[in-house]
């Protein structure tokens, strides 16, 4: 005679650790327990944040929120951009990765990575206890950001403060910017932040400039693209906003001028191309033509001159039509796209 139990559905199972239930249950929300439970289930396979958010239908940064909620309890630790198991701490009064207390000064460089590990809680309450500059510094984030910090927030700014040396002044500053962009995020904070290390922006004046060179440029690209009635979907990239900057703020042309170089490329290209856009306001600025009146003198000049003047082989000027080869000038546009 044999026996055999059917289990139904407990024939399939996956471990779940005890300190989950006993120590961390009742403080995890239900996103919490949705995302810590799904990364258990999915051991071994390649999970992002967007992929998370689908399943689960809780968003991205509910996602990137439980995550860290997670690591600083010790169940999941980052190993580069990977989530790995914690590693059983050695029987010790003070957590294992504790790192020192931060000097006043700024950290040396660090190179961008696509998650920085935060700092544990312990050590984000000792720093909090030793700076009541830093502390005032969150409780003005949760003002202009409209919400409060949760503890995987509050280690992001803590992060930015003692690892990558931005000081409470210049951390002020960039959430206030932050806050007054259209979507305003801790991550967006934590991205820029460690952006200005990386660039050595950790004074109050490089701070201001960075600032104002990125709301100009936003600027700048909200006036061309309503110009020349481009509407983007989700936000403009680097390279519009740049360009943008360039033709408005450093070349300072007007929109008549934009609009035509716009034109003249959609009548040569068949369609918009900013870097052929590009090239056409680089030749006139090069030329110091600023104007539609300008312009027309200049290229009624060029036709006469052509008419006694032939122009060489592979020339970027054209004695046909007094203009010159823009397929070859593009190609030196200040920007990638």
């Amino acid at each position: 005679m044999s026996y055999q139990i059917n289990l139904g559905q407990w024939n399939s199972i996956f471990a779940v650790p005890s300190a989950l239930v006993d120590k961390h249950l009742k403080l995890a929300s239900e996103a919490q327990i949705k995302v810590i439970l799904y990364l258990l289930r999915r051991s071994g396979e390649e999970i992002t944040d967007e992929s998370l958010s689908k399943a689960l239908a809780i968003s991205a940064e509910e996602v990137r929120n439980a995550v860290d909620f997670w690591c600083e309890r010790g169940l999941i630790t980052y190993q580069g951009i990977q989530l790995t198991p914690a590693a059983v701490e050695e029987s010790s009064h003070e957590p294992a990765s504790t790192p020192p207390i931060p000097e006043t000064k700024p950290a040396e460089k660090h190179t961008s990575i696509s998650r920085a590990v935060k700092p544990d809680p312990a050590y984000v309450a000792q720093v909090l206890q030793q700076d009541n500059n830093l502390v005032a510094v969150l409780d003005e984030a949760q003002t202009v950001l409209g919400k409060p910090l949760s503890p995987g927030d509050t280690a992001s700014l803590v992060m930015l403060y003692s690892t990558f040396g931005l000081p409470c002044e210049v951390l002020a500053l960039l959430i206030n910017y932050i806050a007054s962009t259209s979507n305003p995020s801790i991550r967006a904070i934590e991205k820029l932040g460690i952006e200005w290390s990386d660039n050595g922006i950790v004074t109050v004046a490089d701070a201001e400039s960075d600032i104002e060179r990125k709301t100009q440029s936003r600027e700048a690209w909200g006036r061309v693209s309503k110009l020349l009635g481009i509407r983007n979907i989700g936000k403009p990239t680097k390279s519009q906003q740049e360009h943008a900057y360039c033709w408005t703020v450093t070349w300072n042309f007007n929109d008549e001028m934009i609009v035509e170089a716009y034109e003249r490329c959609v009548n040569t290209k068949g369609e918009y191309n900013i870097k052929y856009i590009n090239a056409i306001l680089k030749r006139w600025y090069e030329k110091r033509i600023f104007s539609l009146d300008e312009l027309k003198k200049s290229e009624s000049a060029d036709k006469k001159s052509s008419k006694t003047k032939p122009s060489a082989k592979g020339s970027v000027f054209s004695a046909e039509n007094a203009s010159f080869n823009l397929s070859e000038y593009e190609k030196q546009s200040l920007f990638d796209d």
